[in-house]
């Protein structure tokens, strides 16, 4: 293969794996994030520690898209280990001056500078839609369970995804079945397509006030199109994304606990300043953060029972410049990855597939974007479900 030039430090290695001859994804290039295994190639998951370690076996996840016919493109940048927002060594092509955004962000570098059509991240917290928002592109974060973790270098097990990230929703809905290894032609949308949809409003006063008023101009929008719209609020949005770090902490210091204290050095530095906060986590802390987390997930399986899906902002303010280290939010000034994550990591806690994508609406560059969250389980539907109300906001 001929390589290409690579400035903004996508990928960790490129090489060329040609698909089946034969498949929907024929013609279409994809990168893999260098925590999930491609037999043969780098599998360091940023790691200092795991230099020039080759996988021997292909994720499943890989190869139900080699099986769809994609061509594997190479292996891409990750903050170590997956703990991160910002993937501060990979530059973000259509935006220098802002962070590319983590902990997927060589895949998101990778399609954004055209390498790709699509790449294949993990998403715990948010790892996929995060560098989404920051970079104009479409993510796709199925189904717990849906899509198997097998060959995936773990951070959280109960909350680790395969992800997609693509340039466009036709391009993610395709890649998306072949991931789910789902048929292509399955529809399983409404039949007039209109859509039950709940907005998120924001009581707590988290969002930027120009995300607030992009969301009212979203939900009058597809209010016009037909479609049934609600207003809802999301509780406790600050204690979800609290019990999810404590979780993320908890279960990251049993994965690398044969990692001494004098080791960790060998770890990526936000790994190692991770495992050092995990130290003082309590069993109680511990035991209270999962218990939050299941009625979390009773929550949004009760909100969204009379709706199809729920639409919320990607990020609650616009993505940081890349010498960010604080953001305000909420009256407080909290670090980049809490503020990243702020929104997105409910999702993990729950299991529900979520598409993001820019808001057509927004004049902001990049475009504000969007989360489009659905049922458990049916992801098939919420992929096209997200496509209908992109259309709508598009041509309104």
């Amino acid at each position: 293969m001929t390589i290409s030039k690579d400035p903004h430090n996508a990928f960790v290695e490129q090489v060329e794996i040609p698909g089946a001859p034969a498949g929907h994804l024929t013609g279409n290039r994809f990168a893999v994030k260098d925590n999930v295994a491609v037999a043969g190639q780098l599998f360091t998951a940023g790691h200092p520690a795991f230099t020039g370690r080759r996988a021997t076996a292909t994720a499943p996840a890989v190869q139900a898209l080699l099986n769809a016919g994609a061509t594997f493109v190479g292996m891409t940048e990750t903050d170590a280990g997956g703990f991160g927002a910002s993937t501060p060594q990979t530059s973000n092509p259509g935006f220098p001056h802002l962070i590319v955004g983590g902990s997927s962000g060589g895949s998101a570098a990778a399609v954004a500078a055209g390498h790709c059509d699509f790449a294949l991240g993990t998403d715990t917290g948010g790892s996929v839609r995060i560098p989404a928002a920051c970079s104009g592109l479409t993510a796709f974060k199925p189904s717990y369970g849906r899509v198997s973790n097998a060959g995936v270098w773990p951070l959280t097990p109960q909350l680790d995804h395969v992800g997609l990230i693509a340039d466009d929703l036709q391009v993610l809905h395709k890649a998306g079945l072949a991931l789910l290894e789902a048929a292509l032609d399955e529809r399983k949308a409404p039949h007039d397509g209109l859509l039950r949809i709940a907005v998120e409003i924001d009581r707590a006063h988290l969002f930027e006030p120009g995300i607030v008023t992009e969301l009212e101009a979203i939900a009058d929008t597809l209010d016009r199109a037909g479609h049934e719209v609600k207003r809802i609020a999301i509780p406790a949005r600050e204690n979800l994304a609290e019990a999810h770090g404590i979780i993320v902490l908890s279960e990251a210091a049993a994965i690398y606990a044969e990692f001494a204290p004098d080791k960790q050095d060998q770890l990526g530095k936000a790994a190692a300043r991770a495992l050092r906060h995990s130290e003082g986590l309590t069993s109680d802390a511990i035991e209270a953060a999962w218990e939050w987390t299941r009625a979390a997930a009773r929550r949004m399986q009760k909100t969204l029972e009379p709706f199809d899906v729920l639409i919320s902002p990607t990020l609650p303010v616009a993505p940081p410049a890349v010498e960010t280290r604080r953001i305000p939010l909420g009256g407080d000034e909290v670090p980049v990855v809490v503020a990243m994550t702020l929104l997105t990591c409910l999702a993990n806690l729950t299991g529900n597939p979520v598409i993001a994508f820019p808001n057509p609406k927004s004049l902001e560059a990049p475009q504000t974007g969007l989360q489009v969250t659905g049922h458990r389980d049916l992801d098939e539907t919420l992929l096209l479900s997200a496509i209908r109300i992109q259309t709508d906001l598009s041509n309104r």
